[in-house]
């Protein structure tokens, strides 16, 4: 006979079974943190050495009567700010890498 109440065992299933989920998802939450906190750790251990390109001799274009006035190095860019005449004055951009003119601009005389 049924009075409406919940007998002790009734509440506990429950409440155990709940217990054992947050237990499994505790240890799985652990297991996740110490495959990745590993992989972080062999990865800045194992870094492999920069590999240097060596491209040789690598020509840019440069007018006859035109001088380089500005040279700077900005990640793996080359910038050469070209100056002289009117028709000299331009900015070269280079690959450092591969040593390849990537483009220029141009500023001539309006």
């Amino acid at each position: 006979m049924s009075d409406g109440r919940a007998s002790s065992d009734d509440v506990a299933r429950p409440a155990r079974l709940l217990k054992a989920v947050v237990i499994g998802l505790a240890i799985v939450l652990a297991l996740c943190g110490m495959v990745i906190a590993g992989t972080i750790v062999y990865r800045a251990v194992n870094m492999p050495e920069p590999k240097a390109v060596n491209f040789g001799v690598s020509p840019l274009p440069l007018p006859p009567g035109c001088s380089v006035d500005y040279v700077e190095a900005e990640g793996d860019r080359l910038i050469v700010q070209v100056g002289g005449n009117d028709t000299c004055r331009r900015v070269l951009i280079a690959d450092l890498k591969t040593g390849a003119l990537i483009g220029q601009f141009h500023f001539p005389n309006e």
